[in-house]
């Protein structure tokens, strides 16, 4: 019989506190929020210290079936990092709800999940990971009883993602039919010997279909501006800004390591897909007057940016594709802690409730500009060096890479546009709506989240060399 060793349990210490504070923060009684809250938040900066300090490990744990590597290290620390950046800021408003420990405990579930994706050898492990991660989240926008639109918003999350399930389980178990395994490597290597055939390739269409969904990749978009919109804030930047974030971790598994773009129509099918998810994302966010609807179109598009790096699939794309998922997490957490804000202080997030922004809530006002400036790539913050990178890398490969390079560059252009509206509206146009009488007022824990977030924008902007490196040596390491 195999027994686990201490050797093999000291690298799971991250997955098995997060575990275990999950099922601790269940057992609270029904009003101990706070408590939650403190032990969420200690739990994640824990397990990404104990992460980080695994930062050149390399083991096989659990017969094969979880890998820790540099691969591994540096996308946990990622989640974990942008998980706790969102609980940091999620403390006023579970203090508003009864439902506050259920929230916590399915926060800590879903990042548990997310952790063990990034190390899952097979897709067995992978599968259990990404449900956890999905099952838990698809509860959270219905913790708030008093927000009418959460269930229905909760309710499409769920018929989507159950959808979506459905497809990756028809593309697994074609991919098994045809390759006897689902070892992530050992599919690779079956497919490398016989190179194209139909089930493999619908195999691959199935996959890409369902953890689509997850991206919100178009045309499997439709969720998300409900749910976004429908969701409280902190639960829309869970969502999009570090569960979402999980299914391109998947998709570099699936695209560079199984199949390795070695079927002849993948390529193209990623390439397309880039378009038009950046394509249809920014025009539907030039429409909105809803800021909210506007960052959730927004997040559509940038899930095409972040697809160019896997589509052209060198160490530098890649590694570039890891920077803007960097990125777009703390720009969105960030950008939906403001909208937040700026809805308690103004009634909405309409931009007309963003006028003369600067005047009434300057410091709220200026860490959403440099969050929408980083959204549109405006050097030196670190939205802009993950597209540059994946610039860089579609231009070096040549071909219709180069033009996927210059549809890149030409979204992000468009995109300017109604992130500068939204700048306008804020400095250059008088407020049209008066704060509410009981406007919040000094210190917030949503406002030391949004800094977090803008702080770390500007710094790794300023000094992205040391993050590249270690996300060029993770790629390395998955390779």
């Amino acid at each position: 019989m195999n027994t686990i060793t201490l050797d093999q349990l000291i690298p799971l210490l991250p997955e098995l506190l997060l575990a275990l504070a999950a099922m601790i923060v269940m057992l609270l009684p029904r009003r101990a929020g706070k408590a939650a809250w403190g032990i969420a938040a200690a739990t994640l900066a824990a397990a990404a210290v104990m992460c980080a300090v695994l930062w050149g490990v390399d083991a096989e744990l659990l017969g094969g079936a979880y890998r820790v590597d540099g691969f591994c290290v540096f996308a946990q620390v990622m989640l974990l990092s942008l998980g706790f950046i969102n609980i940091i800021g999620s403390v006023d408003f579970t203090g508003t709800i009864t439902r506050a420990k259920e929230y916590y405990a399915l926060l800590l579930a879903a990042m548990l999940g997310l952790v063990l994706i990034p190390g899952a050898t097979d897709y067995i492990t992978l599968t259990i990971g990404f449900e956890l991660a999905s099952i838990a989240t698809y509860t959270l926008p219905m913790v708030d009883p008093s927000n009418p639109k959460g269930r229905e918003a909760s309710l499409k999350y769920y018929l989507m993602g159950a959808f979506s399930s459905a497809l990756i389980f028809y593309g697994l178990s074609l991919l098994y039919g045809f390759t006897g395994t689902l070892s992530i490597r050992g599919a690779a290597e079956v497919i490398a010997l016989v190179g194209i055939h139909p089930a493999l390739a619908a195999a691959f269409v199935l996959m890409l279909a369902g953890y689509g969904y997850k991206m919100a990749l178009v045309p499997l978009h439709m969720w998300a501006a409900d749910t976004y919109t429908g969701a409280s804030a902190p639960t829309t930047g869970f969502i999009s800004g570090v569960t979402q974030k999980g299914a391109f971790i998947v998709a570099m598994k699936i695209v560079l390591v199984t199949f390795g773009l070695g079927l002849s129509v993948a390529s193209a099918i990623l390439g397309l897909l880039c378009v038009i998810t950046m394509t249809v994302g920014n025009v539907l966010a030039l429409q909105q007057s809803d800021v909210k609807r506007m960052l959730a179109y927004s997040s559509v598009a940038h899930a095409g940016n972040i697809l160019v790096g896997i589509t052209v699939a060198t160490g530098l794309a890649v590694a570039g594709s890891f920077l803007h998922i960097w990125a777009h997490a703390l720009m969105t957490i960030g950008g939906f802690f403001v909208l937040r804000m700026v809805a308690q202080a103004k009634g909405g997030t309409e931009i007309k409730h963003f006028r003369g922004l600067a005047k009434e809530m300057p410091y709220t006002a200026a860490a959403f500009m440099l969050i929408l400036f980083s959204y549109g790539g405006v050097p030196p913050l670190l939205g802009f060096w993950g597209k540059m990178l994946m610039t860089v890398a579609a231009v070096g490969r040549g071909g219709w890479y180069t033009a996927l390079a210059l549809l890149l560059v030409l979204n992000s252009a468009l995109s300017l546009v109604y992130y500068a509206r939204v700048i306008r509206e804020m400095y250059a146009k008088p407020s049209e709506v008066a704060p509410v009488a009981d406007m919040p007022r000094g210190f917030s824990w949503q406002g030391l989240a949004v800094w977090l977030a803008v702080g770390l924008l500007l710094v790794l902007g300023l000094f992205p060399g040391q993050l590249t490196d270690f996300a060029a040596m993770a790629v390395d390491a998955l390779s």
